[in-house]
């Protein structure tokens, strides 16, 4: 299947379509849209003025050194400046992610994602540590998905999960369902 915008996104037909092309549709489905807190353009990352300053220094130091602790699917995940959001499925074997890019805006939503189906990353049950919803300080409708790997020593995935969104018609009803399976 070819990637899509918000209309396929948000369409649960087209979702299911996109699942089952890379064989990640079960009986068991939790679909669902997520931003990645974390994202910082590559426009903006590889400017010079931000490069300079001694605190993004700092930082990529950092970033680097925890990149290099990952896998090739954990790349994907923790990306920083390839991917904006993520599309979901939680079934019972694990999560299939499929990641998705900013059509080119600076700053992320939910109407400007277009799907990377040919990066699909599938987490089996067996390398995820434990899942669970939090709360974001001062936001109501918005919590984190916290997955935390194997391996990673506490590490979460810095994932927001809107609890509804009017351009994704089935987002309140899933997020409803997977809050019920981690409770």
């Amino acid at each position: 299947m070819e990637n899509v915008n918000i209309d396929g996104i948000g369409n649960i037909d087209t979702v299911k379509e996109l699942f089952k092309s890379v064989k990640c549709l079960e009986d068991d489905n939790i679909f669902l849209v997520l931003l990645n807190r974390e994202y910082v353009p590559s426009s903006i990352e590889n400017n010079t003025f931000y490069k300079n300053n001694a605190v993004n220094q700092a930082v990529a130091g950092i970033v680097d050194e925890f990149n290099s602790k990952l896998n090739d699917k954990q790349k994907i995940a923790f990306s920083r400046n390839v991917y904006c959001g993520f599309l979901i499925n939680v079934v019972k074997n694990g999560i299939g992610v499929i990641p998705l890019v900013n059509s080119g805006q600076l700053i992320p939503n939910i109407k400007d994602f277009i799907t990377d189906i040919e990066h699909y990353i599938f987490f089996n049950k067996d390398e995820i540590e434990k899942m669970e919803i939090a709360k974001l300080p001062l936001r109501f409708s918005t919590k984190m998905l916290k997955i935390y790997f194997k391996g990673l020593d506490g590490t979460k995935t810095p994932w927001t999960l809107p609890t509804k969104h009017k351009l994704v018609s089935y987002q309140e009803e899933n997020y409803n369902k997977l809050a019920n399976k981690l409770q």
